[in-house]
């Protein structure tokens, strides 16, 4: 099999695996919808687009895919690496297939960064575990709203690795006036 389509089947798999992932990403992003309603100005992006993560920091943000409603993000960031500041003007939900190394995350309207190893751990749930005490993969979390500018250094020996679907489009409670999805 030629190299580029063994990429590209290898990355099908672990998508198409992650069939649960995408399930409990859109189940997390409807929990999410309130808190990216017009309703709630503050929490509303108020960056310059410049600030969002695939025009700030596209080295550690690839776009997999983008429609009218999401956007897929693949995120890495390599041992010692620094990503630039950036930020998530949308709600999202992180869709982890690995553990996550201990990172460093400075944010924009802080000055202070946070504590190595808060990146991990902070206020997150652990993880789902198998039986045999194993965390199980892919495991997800919601963030429901947007993420003000921030950079992460990953301060672990192995790189960090995971999905973001970020949700631009949330019909919230409008869905139950909807007979037909979309609406016309």
């Amino acid at each position: 099999m030629k190299p580029h389509l063994k990429m590209f089947n290898h990355r099908v798999l672990i998508l198409s695996g992650s069939f649960f992932t995408v399930v409990a990403a859109f189940s997390a992003g409807v929990w999410a919808q309130a808190a990216a309603t017009p309703q709630s100005p503050a929490k509303l992006w108020h960056w310059p687009d410049s600030m969002d993560s695939v025009n700030a920091a596209p080295k550690n943000h690839k776009l997999l895919f983008e429609d009218d409603h999401v956007r897929l993000l693949e995120v890495t960031v390599q041992p010692g690496e620094t990503e630039n500041m950036h930020g998530h003007k949308y709600p999202s939900v992180f869709m982890m297939d690995a553990p996550q190394p201990r990172i460093v995350n400075k944010n924009l309207d802080d000055n202070d960064a946070l504590q190595p190893g808060a990146g991990r751990a902070g206020n997150r749930p652990p993880p789902p575990r198998n039986d045999g005490g194993e965390v199980a993969y892919p495991t997800c979390r919601a963030m429901s709203n947007p993420q003000s500018p921030h950079q992460v250094t990953n301060v672990d020996t192995f790189p960090q690795h995971f999905y973001r679907m970020e949700f631009k489009k949330i019909d919230g409670d409008a869905i139950r006036s909807m007979t037909k999805y979309p609406a016309e």
